[in-house]
């Protein structure tokens, strides 16, 4: 079994994605083999009114509600944020939080995301960070110039102490090098992603090793990005299968109490 943490409908603004819609992201799903996917909606993150995409998403999802798990992309700079929050969460049924503060211009630290993180945690549901959507080197010249940066991340951590965090597409091995000192003292967990660790050098194995087999999950950050790199990472390496079995479904099980 396979649960994906990472995966999107909607349309992306910056080039063609056919793979647009829940039922064709399930076709996708059915032929990588992924039993199970986190989605969000990319037209959340651009519309005005976010609540319309997180909406867009619930309607796409219904007839496949065994496959997927909505998480609520929510923009705390918005007026009615806290509304927008409980509404997704209370009459949505949505399973997690995802947010995009380079996208939406705000700081992890602002009043009203502290706020809306420690919601999160009352309401026992996940923080999904994504570190970027698209690689830096690759962005149309209107796509935001910036990732969430493990700084910001070092200084949002001890100010929401029960707060579960999913920090994916980044640097994961530097970055929870980076936030380990605080992350030690944090009563919420931190999981992260490997999609982008190095294929080869055995980076893969050497990374969960280092972390904990109970701290890492899979993501794929489809469709925008090819999911055969990081199944070929499952297939080569030398993780035992409790190991994999832990990265490929259980601990998401575990966390989103599925």
């Amino acid at each position: 079994m396979i649960i994906d943490v990472n995966t999107y409908i909607g349309h992306w603004p910056f080039r063609q994605i056919k793979t647009d819609s829940a039922e064709k992201l399930l076709k996708l799903m059915d032929k990588a083999g992924i039993d199970m996917a986190c989605v969000s909606n990319i037209n959340s993150i651009f519309y005005r009114d976010v609540l319309e995409g997180n909406i867009e998403l619930v309607e796409q999802i219904k007839p496949y509600k065994e496959r997927f798990i909505p998480f609520a992309i929510i923009n705390p700079a918005y007026p009615r944020w806290k509304k927008d929050f409980l509404y997704c969460i209370d009459n949505l049924g949505m399973k997690g939080l995802e947010l995009y503060p380079y996208y939406h211009k705000y700081k992890l630290t602002d009043g009203n995301v502290i706020e809306i993180l420690n919601m999160a945690a009352e309401k026992k549901i996940p923080v999904h960070l994504p570190c970027a959507i698209e690689n830096i080197r690759q962005r149309h010249w209107l796509d935001v110039k910036e990732d969430l940066s493990r700084e910001e991340l070092k200084q949002v951590l001890p100010l929401c102490p029960e707060t579960d965090f999913i920090i994916t597409n980044g640097p994961s091995w530097d970055i929870s090098g980076y936030l380990q000192p605080v992350a030690a003292n944090r009563q919420g967990r931190i999981y992260y992603d490997f999609a982008r660790l190095d294929i080869l050098n055995s980076a893969f194995d050497n990374f969960v090793q280092a972390i904990g087999n109970e701290n890492v999950v899979f993501g794929s950050v489809m469709p925008l990005q090819y999911i055969e790199t990081q199944l070929v990472k499952l297939q080569y390496t030398k993780l035992g299968n409790e190991d994999k079995e832990k990265i490929m479904y259980k601990n998401l099980k575990e966390l989103l109490k599925i």
